[in-house]
């Protein structure tokens, strides 16, 4: 007859053997810790999370030959109000190179406002901060290779693949205003690729900030997409910005540059360059 006490250590041998299968780290691992509390205020409370995680990601190099592993560590400090309406967040991402099981070199730090984040497939970490009420929501792209902000946009970014070899052969088009904090200034479209920002341009208009346009791009001949594959072919399509009411404005991209004096646009609308 099998007693307690035999299955108690029959038990303790079993989850033994187990542990001793586990594979060991090669270093000791590196930790993040969360936390939530609510802070009394004298006629609301405020919660308050801070999440901190960590992640690996594998990013191709600057060429495409070969990839980059980073350890990212990504750190979200968000306050709601329930007196107020929104979320206050700030976000610092460390990222650091593995260069080897024991080692890690510190590569860039990003600190700035936002509430959540994560990798893109184009090599990109997409920072979100929050809209409220008729504001919409801001997206910030960075570069995961240097860290360095590229776009700024109120939706996702539109690809254009491109002929060639590597992620630097593919295009970028994003939309939006560069600060959610100053709606006077006009909204920005951008191009580039995923290291740059290659042309700039105010969209000049008497439009108000909550007033966006859905963004597309248009081949030639072709149906108005949020992608493109022009793989093999001139880097040449239209980007277009098209509002609630219908009013379209159509800017033209030839051989891999914005031609900022072919686009249609109705009166009261215009195209500034900035650098």
């Amino acid at each position: 007859m099998i007693t307690t006490l035999t299955l108690l250590v029959l038990a303790a041998i079993a989850s033994l053997s187990a542990f001793a299968g586990t594979p060991k780290p090669d270093a000791p691992p590196y930790k993040a810790e969360s936390s939530a509390y609510v802070r009394a205020g004298k006629e609301h409370w405020t919660y308050v999370t801070q999440n901190r995680s960590f992640r690996f990601v594998d990013v191709l190099k600057g060429d495409g030959g070969g990839y980059t592993s980073l350890l990212l560590l990504e750190s979200y400090h968000n306050e709601r109000n329930i007196g107020l309406e929104g979320v206050q967040g700030t976000a610092t991402i460390t990222a650091w190179t593995i260069n080897s099981p024991k080692s890690r070199g510190l590569r860039w730090i990003i600190r700035a406002g936002g509430n959540t984040g994560t990798v893109t497939e184009n090599r990109l970490y997409r920072l979100s901060e929050w809209g409220c009420c008729d504001i919409p929501t801001t997206y910030y792209y960075y570069s995961l290779l240097s860290g360095q902000r590229l776009y700024v946009s109120n939706s996702d970014v539109i690809e254009v693949e491109g002929d060639g070899e590597g992620p630097q052969a593919d295009r970028l088009i994003a939309f939006g205003y560069l600060d959610p904090h100053a709606y006077q200034k006009p909204p920005r479209l951008q191009y580039g690729t995923d290291s740059a920002v290659r042309q700039s341009f105010s969209v000049m208009s008497k439009r108000e900030y909550y007033d966006e346009p859905g963004v597309f791009v248009e081949a030639s001949g072709g149906q108005r997409k949020k992608t493109l594959d022009l793989r093999g072919q001139e880097l040449t399509f239209t980007i277009v910005l098209r509002y609630r009411d219908g009013v379209e404005l159509r800017i033209p991209v030839e051989r891999d540059a914005i031609r900022p004096e072919k686009a249609l646009m109705p009166d009261g609308y215009s195209l500034r360059a900035e650098k």
